[in-house]
């Protein structure tokens, strides 16, 4: 049978309960991953159902969270092989299957559609997760064609039922760690820094970024990692500028170019530590030295960074947060000496200016952060600018608490200075 795992039954029945009152005028739908990748490590399962079932195995599935009951409902196939088998730890349908996962019912997934029936005429929303668009909207059959397929099909079967994305909700559920989640998280922060030390000292003139990527992805494996959490961003030049970074996600190649002397690295690791993410970075110069605008630069950068994070803490907000970035940037305006320094402290002091400068939540996905941070938050706080063609960046990961932030990923270089020692030391 799949077993529950990073969370007992009581603590797993409490999450559902949350989100049956998060979701008190309909029923949620989460389903398990749809997609075999075939060239994948290993199967990875919607960080969503994952949370609230603990089932790291459990394909095909659809949880029903119904809000107006609290019960959930568990709709689960045969899990096949790729050859036909029936894999020998899949779940059966039944009492015996529920009382395991501390869950109402454990049906067969023929049984939703009784379930959505017998609610079709109550004026129940029907609450989904959102996916990238899979038809053209004049071919959606929904108000939102971004819709998984196999929730356009319900909506065609029922009309009447009220179909909603449900937004940032999931997020903000998921978004405060209990201990035994802090914990995978500490392991998942602890190999990442082990991942980016490696990807720093891979780094060179006349290197790939590809090169600098399996570097990582052997060091989290190395550290014990379960693998990547996402794979590596080793963006050199004109890639670390943002939106650039993301074409890498639409590409073959991955944006993979040679790195050349003079150029900065966006270097962005995550390793992955039961089903938890790490998300580390820092920004390299390819020669091993930053120029000397690079390295007045960087360390302005680092400065306003180590201000921002002395209010991360328990009801403070991302507005408090930039505020102290942009206040710590102002305070170097009588001290910087060159003219892009200047243009940085003019230009990343307004919000509009920096549209990638973000906080987020980390857990079994990157979240948003819905509201001031609370304590037991793991959050990335994660600054995103650019100058003079040069992409800057910079992110760890903390544990928020009443009264400060514990930052979970030590021992990586801030300054110039630091970041060129750790890439001496390689030679």
């Amino acid at each position: 049978m799949t077993t529950a795992r990073a969370a007992d039954r009581t603590e797993l029945k409490e999450r559902r309960q949350r989100a049956a009152s998060a979701f008190s005028d309909g029923v949620l739908l989460v389903h398990s991953r749809a997609t075999i990748e075939y060239e994948a490590d290993g199967y990875r399962e919607d960080p969503a159902f994952f949370y609230f079932t603990g089932l790291e195995n459990a394909q095909p599935a659809i949880l029903a969270i119904d809000g107006k009951s609290g019960e959930s409902r568990l709709f689960i196939a045969e899990t096949k092989i790729p050859g036909g088998a029936v894999a020998n730890w899949a779940l059966k349908p039944g009492v015996q299957s529920a009382e395991h996962l501390g869950m109402e019912h454990v049906e067969d997934w023929s049984q939703l559609e009784k379930f959505l029936h017998d609610r079709a005429g109550s004026d129940s929303k029907v609450y989904y997760e959102p996916t990238e668009a899979q038809l053209p909207p004049n071919l959606s059959v929904g108000k939102d064609e971004r819709a998984p397929g196999w929730v356009q099909l319900l909506q065609q079967k029922w009309p009447k039922l009220d179909f909603q994305p449900v937004g940032i909700k999931l997020f903000t559920l998921m978004a405060v760690q209990t201990p035994a989640e802090q914990e995978a998280l500490r392991e998942a922060a602890q190999t990442t820094v082990q991942a980016v030390m490696a990807g720093i000292r891979s780094i060179a003139p006349g290197v790939s970024q590809r090169t600098v990527e399996i570097a990582v992805v052997q060091a989290c494996w190395k550290a014990g990692a379960t693998g990547v959490a996402f794979w590596p961003w080793a963006m050199s030049g004109e890639n670390g500028v943002f939106p650039k970074p993301f074409e890498s996600m639409v590409r073959y190649d991955h944006l993979d170019t040679t790195m050349k002397a003079g150029d900065l690295v966006r270097l962005d690791v995550g390793c992955e530590w039961g089903h938890y993410q790490g998300d580390l970075g820092r920004t390299i110069p390819v020669s091993g030295k930053y120029s000397a605008e690079q390295r007045e630069i960087w360390n302005l950068f680092v400065a306003a960074y180590q201000a921002g994070v002395k209010q991360l803490r328990e009801d403070n907000t991302e507005g408090q947060v930039f505020e102290a970035w942009k206040q710590e940037l102002l305070s170097h305006r009588d001290k910087v000496k060159g003219a892009l320094a200047m243009q940085a402290i003019e230009n990343w002091t307004e919000r509009k200016n920096v549209p990638y400068w973000q906080m987020h939540t980390t857990n079994l996905e990157a979240g948003y952060i819905d509201g001031p941070l609370r304590a037991g938050m793991v959050i990335d706080f994660e600054p995103i600018a650019s100058v003079g063609g040069q992409g800057y960046y910079l992110e760890d990961m903390f544990l928020i608490t009443k009264d400060g932030a514990e930052k979970l990923t030590p021992g990586v270089p801030y300054s110039a200075e630091q970041i060129e020692e750790v890439i001496s030391r390689k030679f």
